[in-house]
């Protein structure tokens, strides 16, 4: 199907997800998946996001990196970003990984009032004797990922929802053991054919990943067309992208 060619309304897109291991107590988990917001000044496009997304009611928002645009133009950013992020209501909170274009101190200024920035670690989310991990690795560059690290205070049956930054990390989570993995980075391609098919990649998958839904063997990538641009500030038959996510409990169809 054509996308189309320009979209300055949001766009959220609804998926669910049918996971074998996910505990009974959190079918139905709702989550929020931002990214790529390269922010750094306020606009009406993010004033319309701003209002469609704080109408949501989920569980808990994820976002998978490069919330700003520019590592320098950090501090332009940041009221922005308190302004959107303020508005999200999640009762398990708002989760970040940093991306490429991210600096250290948006990741340390973001933090509190239920924000909070993961770096090679996870949080337990705990219904009675069941264990969910966020689990956040450090995506600023392919190097400082550190899946063991991350992994420290897991079990090996915990369900797993790893935020990666890049898409292509996902068969290092699988091999950790990942059920979910939410990615961004791409943007969809951001330039792409009427039929949504990206002229270019921005990571080593075939450029058929550079967004939707990939199930690869037991793992799931959703990857995030994301709601920014870079490089060429324009998308092209490639609209920008929020997702509410839904994970329940089942075996997905083969």
């Amino acid at each position: 199907m054509a996308q189309p060619l320009v979209s300055s309304q949001p766009l959220i897109d609804r998926i669910s997800l049918l996971c074998p291991r996910l505990p009974q107590s959190f079918d139905g988990l709702r989550i929020l998946h931002l990214s790529d917001l390269h922010l750094t000044n306020w606009s009406p496009r993010m004033e319309r996001w701003r209002l469609m997304l704080g109408g949501l009611r989920v569980d808990a928002v994820m976002i998978t990196g490069d919330l700003g645009h520019r590592s320098w133009l950090w501090r332009r950013g940041l009221p922005g970003l308190r302004r959107l992020l303020g508005e999200l209501r999640a009762p398990l909170g708002v989760f970040f990984i940093l991306g490429n274009h991210d600096a250290l101190e948006t990741g340390r200024a973001l933090q509190g009032n239920g924000i909070r920035g993961l770096s090679n670690e996870a949080v337990l989310v705990r219904h009675g004797t069941d264990r969910l991990a966020i689990i956040g690795l450090a995506q600023r560059r392919r190097i400082d990922a550190d899946i063991p690290a991350a992994l420290a205070h897991v079990r090996p049956t915990d369900f797993k929802l790893m935020l990666l930054h890049y898409p292509d990390m996902v068969y290092a989570a699988l091999a950790a053991g990942a059920d979910v993995c939410l990615a961004g980075h791409t943007h969809g391609g951001q330039i792409c054919l009427p039929d949504g098919r990206p002229l270019m990649g921005h990571d080593s998958l075939p450029a058929d990943f550079c967004t939707g839904v990939h199930r690869i063997k037991s793992t799931w990538l959703v990857v995030n067309r994301g709601m920014g641009k870079a490089g060429v500030r324009l998308r092209l038959f490639c609209p920008a992208q929020a997702i509410v996510l839904t994970l329940r409990r089942g075996i997905p169809p083969s």
